[in-house]
């Protein structure tokens, strides 16, 4: 049974500006260590599948960039989306082109723009995924993210009871999905031991998908069927333009995996994070310092402390600092209270309602 693994790769990565741009994202940036986030995810699965069955999803504006990224990956794996439709759609575009390749093929949907550093935990989790799903085609699987806080940003996965062990690992039934709750609710999430967080992480056999497209996405799956069959012909991308435009703009999560399909979870500790914000990049980076200071480029500081601190072509010196955030780019400089990272969206809101496209 073949098996390949999809990222999807599309998103633009907003409250990461003004580093994560429209047309140069987070997944595309080289925000941990030497090598961008959509590099760093193709190494992690190099050991689980081939090149010719690696592929990417994303918006057709940022094929080029990640062919020069990856350049191993064949050029007709870059499965480009001609417009954003959410995930619901770009699942199902990734979806009909492994079933024109071979229709029970087990597909791993993961995302580019994560953080993992227990790699060898990673692997394992989704080995012990697809030999869930080889054994039991109608189900879906999810990973789920051992949490380490309660986290206000974050979607969560609550278990039920065990389903079976594979190779010592436990896989448990899901009884729900829970959209980000509030921070009391997050509180209690932890303390039952019952809840994961929800990292995206899919694992399905392509025909049973579908199956449940045309079942609670009718619309789509039959837009998705019409590019299905242009797929290898020179129609394709006439069609695709045409038919991607009709499909439902819906999050996978709520149009399939919450109306009833049987999923279960395998749990894992990947030293994961979605770096969603300035705040939770600064978290990541203090974990290899000594230090609650981090700074890139050329920065000199008296008494900063619990600063992220990105310098571009111009020293940044900083005196009595704390819990700040300074990003500088060529063209932006933002400054920012750490506690409020996760507001950096509503200043791409305010630039979009300014006309202020150009530094978007």
């Amino acid at each position: 049974m073949n098996v390949s693994i999809v990222f999807l790769a599309g998103g633009s990565g907003t409250r990461l500006w003004p580093m994560s741009r429209t047309n140069l994202p987070k997944q595309l940036q080289k925000l941990v260590g030497d090598k961008t986030l959509i590099q760093q995810s193709y190494e992690r699965v190099v050991g689980l599948a081939k090149d010719e069955d690696i592929y990417i999803d994303t918006a057709a504006k940022y094929v080029e960039e990640i062919k020069k990224q990856l350049p191993t990956l064949p050029a007709e794996n870059m499965i480009a989306e001609p417009s954003a439709k959410n995930t619901a759609a770009a699942v199902g575009l990734a979806a009909i082109h492994l079933y024109h390749k071979d229709p029970k093929s087990i597909m791993v949907s993961l995302h580019a723009d994560h953080i993992v550093s227990k790699v060898d935990n990673f692997v394992s989790a989704v080995k012990t995924a697809v030999q869930t799903v080889e054994d039991n085609p109608e189900l879906i699987v999810t990973i789920g993210i051992e949490a380490t806080f309660p986290s206000t940003e974050l979607g969560y996965i609550k278990k039920t009871n065990l389903y079976k062990t594979i190779s010592d690992t436990e896989v448990y039934n899901v009884e729900r999905f829970v959209e980000k709750p509030d921070a009391e609710t997050a509180e209690k999430f932890l303390a039952t031991n019952s809840y994961f967080w929800n990292a995206g992480y899919f694992i399905w056999r392509v025909d049973m998908l579908l199956d449940l497209y045309k079942k609670f996405l009718p619309n789509t799956y039959n837009h998705l069927m019409k590019i299905e069959s242009a797929i290898g012909t020179p129609e394709y991308e006439t069609i695709l333009n045409e038919e991607y435009e009709q499909v439902d703009k819906e999050a996978v999560d709520v149009a399939i995996l919450e109306k009833g399909p049987k999923i279960v979870v395998v749990p894992a500790d990947l030293g994961w994070s979605d770096i969603g914000t300035w705040s939770s990049l600064h978290d990541v980076l203090i974990e290899s310092q000594d230090s609650n200071l981090v700074s890139r480029g050329m920065h000199t500081s008296i008494d900063t402390d619990d600063c992220l601190i990105y310098a571009h072509d111009k020293m940044i010196a900083t005196v009595g600092l704390k819990n700040v955030i300074i990003v500088d780019t060529p063209d932006v400089l933002l400054v920012a209270d750490k506690s409020k990272a996760k507001d950096v969206k509503k200043i791409i809101d305010k630039l979009k309602e300014e006309g202020k496209h150009h530094l978007l």
